[in-house]
């Protein structure tokens, strides 16, 4: 969708315009959202912030001040900057300050399991990386299964289509995926 496009369709009806958008980009705003915030937020902070990140792109619209051309980088945009801003409203208050001249501060020692975390976060950079690379609407479809426990009936109103159509592509999305991390020297049980 560009902005003419939702200019047009505002024209006729803001309302439909807005709900036009608003499905188009849900699954879009709402993945970039999570991943900002899964740590420090509640699934109501989450929703709030997918909801402010819409009303923003709607105001910007609204008012002519989007950007011209398209609007899924705008709204990645908005959507990564509003989450940032959420996670720093959300953290600001944990974060706990050491003196460097406090004696303690020489008997802190990292955690055994430090080696083992960071392993474990760039497996899950990679795997999100090839999941992107897989593409719409297959990429969809396995975050919102497997990262977000949903059925293939509720994936199927996201990314139109039937149930059955889903529980296929995302069987075949899953081989492809498997062929590419196994190319990378990925094995299954790491991740």
């Amino acid at each position: 969708m560009t902005k003419d496009e939702f200019r047009k369709n505002a024209d006729r009806s803001s309302e439909q315009a807005q709900r036009a958008l608003f499905d188009k980009y849900f699954s879009y705003v709402y993945t970039i959202v999570y991943g900002k915030l899964r740590s420090c937020a509640k699934p109501e902070d989450i929703e709030e912030c997918v909801g402010d990140v819409f009303a923003d792109v709607y105001i910007y619209y609204n008012e002519n001040k989007a950007p011209i051309g398209n609007i899924s980088a705008f709204i990645g945009t908005v959507a990564r900057r509003k989450a940032i801003d959420v996670y720093k409203k959300l953290t600001k208050n944990n974060l706990a300050t050491v003196s460097v001249d406090d004696e303690e501060t020489a008997e802190l020692k990292a955690p055994d399991n430090t080696v083992e975390t960071v392993e474990k976060k760039e497996l899950r950079s990679i795997l999100l990386k090839c999941i992107e690379l897989l593409g719409t609407p297959d990429s969809t479809i396995i975050m919102q299964k497997y990262f977000f426990m949903r059925s293939s009936k509720e994936i199927a109103e996201l990314v139109s289509m039937t149930p059955e159509a889903v529980r296929v592509r995302s069987s075949r999305a899953l081989e492809k995926l498997r062929k590419q991390l196994s190319s990378m020297g990925i094995k299954e049980d790491l991740i």
